[in-house]
């Protein structure tokens, strides 16, 4: 399949996001807990407004080997929560602990903000869960996280954060019965699909099916996506999973995706599970490609975990 790479910080010019309502995270638990303040990140005080680069001040140096990873929110939004194992967009600015001097930051006018995948255990994600959608955060961080400063001493540092977006770990909805002839989806405590083929002769057309039905915008074509995906051979055979990593990003367009991925995605509901039987036609034909022998018939199942327009 011919496909976007997904990175794990990605740069999005002029970036609008949609596709997820609030309701479809309730069912969701933080796989790190939940982030927890702290008597020094709560003496940094940051800008409230989030149409505007933030500033920061506080007492420095701030000492580097006694704060633990500590976060606090400055202004709280309405939207879904962090719980990890997901991507999420923002805005940020780092800053030394040393003398408040910028380290690094984007532009806060939605022309570079940045795209990050939160592991679901971990540092990052410890400092984030349980944090919402449309919230400016500050993080302390220790320098045991942060590193060394450009001088070689250990230094803390102060991230602001704005949470422009938080994507969906997997799919999560109403699971719907099996269709008949279909290959049948089950799946682990994480939400990781395993696949058991019918018997019989192999389909000659495209079908596909809702496992699982999310309440979220409609894919189009031509938006970006976000998907988790797990593509196998008829005879049972796993060729290829975004599981074993990150979620990953397609193009909903033939130049982007073989025609059959393509039309398994154009239609879906965020928060939809979906699977596709899809022939040798709309898939790598007579020639294969990779692990896919030639004239292979596949079958994608894939997890709609959000819309980047």
């Amino acid at each position: 399949m011919k496909k976007i790479l997904a990175s794990a910080l990605i740069i999005v010019s002029a970036i609008a996001l949609s596709g997820c309502t609030p309701n479809m995270y309730d069912g969701l638990k933080s796989s790190c807990g939940e982030f927890k303040s702290g008597k020094e990140i709560e003496r940094v005080t940051v800008s409230e407004d989030l149409s505007k680069m933030p500033t920061v001040k506080f007492q420095t140096p701030i000492d580097s080997a006694k704060p633990k990873l500590q976060t606090t929110v400055i202004v709280e939004g309405q939207g879904p929560k962090i719980t990890g194992g997901q991507f999420v967009t923002w805005e940020y600015a780092v800053f030394s602990g040393t003398d408040i001097s910028e380290i690094t930051k984007t532009a806060f006018d939605g022309t570079n903000s940045a795209q990050q995948m939160i592991p679901a255990k971990g540092d990052l994600c410890t400092a984030l869960a349980g944090v919402r959608e449309g919230s400016r955060i500050a993080l302390l961080v220790p320098s045991e996280v942060a590193g060394t400063s450009s001088t070689g001493v250990p230094a803390a540092q102060i991230w602001v954060f704005d949470i422009k977006k938080v994507f969906l770990p997997r799919a999560i909805g109403s699971v719907k019965p099996a269709e008949n002839g279909m290959p049948t989806v089950v799946r682990d405590v994480n939400g990781k699909p395993a696949v058991t083929i019918p018997k019989g002769d192999e389909p000659t057309e495209f079908r596909k099916a809702v496992v699982v039905e999310g309440s979220g915008d409609v894919v189009k074509k031509d938006q970006s996506v976000i998907v988790h995906y797990s593509g196998f051979l008829w005879d049972g055979t796993l060729f290829d999973s975004s599981w074993d990593s990150d979620p990953t990003t397609f193009v909903v367009s033939t130049s982007n995706v073989i025609p059959g991925f393509m039309k398994t995605l154009e239609g879906a509901k965020v928060g939809s599970q979906i699977i596709a039987v899809i022939p040798p036609d709309m898939a790598y034909g007579a020639t294969g490609q990779g692990s896919v022998p030639a004239n292979a018939t596949l079958v994608f199942i894939v997890d709609i975990l959000g819309i980047v327009k």
